[in-house]
């Protein structure tokens, strides 16, 4: 699956060092090396922050839960 134009809502629980729930269009996902907490993988997603009706409000680099980006259709290796 390619992720050119996916867009991820993330809730707060899924991606660290923010707060609220993200709207994100994914540009890039660093699968090569994921992080390791909690015994999770966590991997470095760039893209695009979105706000409310798909405003751009600019890029971003967040990290996001393995399992949220398996559960958006995303192949992880």
């Amino acid at each position: 699956m390619s992720t050119e134009k996916l867009v991820l809502l993330l809730a707060e629980r899924d991606y660290m060092y923010g707060t609220g729930e993200l709207a994100l269009r994914v540009r890039h996902i660093e699968r090569e090396a994921p992080l390791t907490y909690d015994n999770e993988l966590w991997y470095y997603v760039h893209g695009t922050q979105l706000g409310h009706e798909g405003r751009v409000l600019g890029d971003r680099v967040v990290v996001v839960r393995g399992r949220r980006l398996s559960a958006a259709g995303v192949p992880l290796n």
